[in-house]
This record gives structure tokens, sequence and C-alpha cells, in this order.
């Protein structure tokens, strides 16, 4: 009897802090890596043939307005508040400018492609997004609206006005960014986008390569090296 009632003791302890135990916990979900994959852009992709400047003004201003994650107000007030009026006249093949008015406010969207500017495309993969990247060197792009009066060419470089120069959002800012806080961007393409790159992000891989097109037939020493 007492080896019995010795080993009832024991027993009922197991079967009271077993039947109190917690659950384990969930395995944690598995995090979908990020993958960033280089792409290529050759043999550039053909378009119809049009006027290079306008299309590529009306391009980029609908590229900003429908890819994710940019946190911009301009191209909507370029977009439905001012007419285009075409590109401005300027010496250097290097730089463009597209003006904009709105009855006596003014508009432009500018882009400079430097002696050596490059461009490369990659694709990003992450929690179930599939997205494309334009990543240049030694490019600027840059919207302004709200001037009193247009911008013009002095000096080999263009001149704003003082007294009204009105708003600007530009990328290849070595400070801040286009793109949404928490969007990741431009960082996320790690190794492949340095400060004061210019990066154009989004879904649709057609319109990006529609884009990179323009930009090369309006600036032919844009480099776009060939992805092996």
């Amino acid at each position: 009897m007492n080896i019995l009632a010795r080993l009832r003791v024991p027993l009922v302890l197991a079967v009271l802090l077993g039947g109190c135990a917690a659950p384990p916990p969930p395995p944690p979900e598995p995090k979908q890596e990020l993958t960033v994959t280089p792409l290529s852009l050759r043999p550039l992709m053909p378009v119809a043939a049009t006027r290079t400047t306008d299309a590529l003004a009306q391009e980029l201003v609908n590229h900003y307005l429908q890819g994710p994650h940019y946190r911009m107000s301009l191209p909507l007030v370029l977009a439905q508040q001012y007419q285009p009026l075409g590109a401005a006249p300027v010496s250097d093949p290097r730089r463009l400018m597209v003006l904009y008015r709105q009855g006596n406010n003014w508009g432009s969207l500018a882009v400079t492609a430097a002696q050596g500017s490059i461009m490369n495309a990659f694709r990003v993969q992450r929690e179930g997004e599939t997205a494309y990247a334009l990543v240049f060197k030694r490019v600027r792009i840059c919207l302004n609206a709200g001037a009193d009066q247009p911008p013009r060419w002095q000096g080999g470089r263009w001149m704003f006005s003082q007294t009204r120069p009105g708003r600007f959002e530009c990328s290849g800012q070595t400070r801040g960014s286009l793109f949404q806080l928490g969007s990741g961007l431009p960082g996320l393409l790690g190794p492949y986008v340095e400060a004061g790159d210019t990066v154009l992000y989004g879904r649709n891989w057609n319109e990006l390569r529609t884009l990179a097109t323009r930009l090369v037939q309006r600036f032919p020493h844009l480099d776009v090296p060939r992805i092996q």
C-alpha cells in the first residue's frame, strides 16, 4: 500500500501539471525574401514614331501619377491644371525643359542627362509584389509648378523666377526622396543604387521600357549597358 501511495502522488501531479501547460506557439511564418535581379534593356523596345519630347514629358508625368510608393503632388497638378506648351529652346543637348502654363502660372518638367549618364533596369520581388526599376546615374528629373514666369536658358543653365519660383519636386537628391516613408525605396535596391541616383519604379515593365526608349531617343549619349 505504501508503495502504491508513493506512486500515486507523482502521477496525480504530472496529470495536473500537464493539463495546465500552454500549447506551443505556432511556428513563425517564413519571411519572403527580397530579390533584385538585373534586366537587359537591349534591344530597346520599339515605340511609335511621334514627337519624342512631348511624348517623353507626358509619359514621365503619367508614370509618377500611376507608379506605386511615390509621394509627389506636382504630377497631378501639371496633368489636371496646366496645359503643356512644348520644349523651351536650349543649346545644350544634355538638357530638356518642357513648359506648362495655367493663366499667369507657369510650370515645367526638366530632365538633365549629364555626360557619362547610365541607365540600368531591375526586377524587384518582395512580399508577393513584382515590380521594376530604372536606375540612372548622373540623370535628374525635376518638376515645377506655381512660378510667375517661365525659366530661361542663360549662361549655360536654367534661370528660374526670383520673385515666385514656385514649388519643386526633383529626383537625384542626396537628402530626401520622392518615395513614401516606409516603402523601403530606393534603398531596397541595395548596392545597385547610390545617393544621388534617379529611380523610376513601377509594376508595368512595358511602360518602363517605353520610357527607357524615349530617354535614349532624346539623349543618345545615355549609356545602356548590355546584360549577359
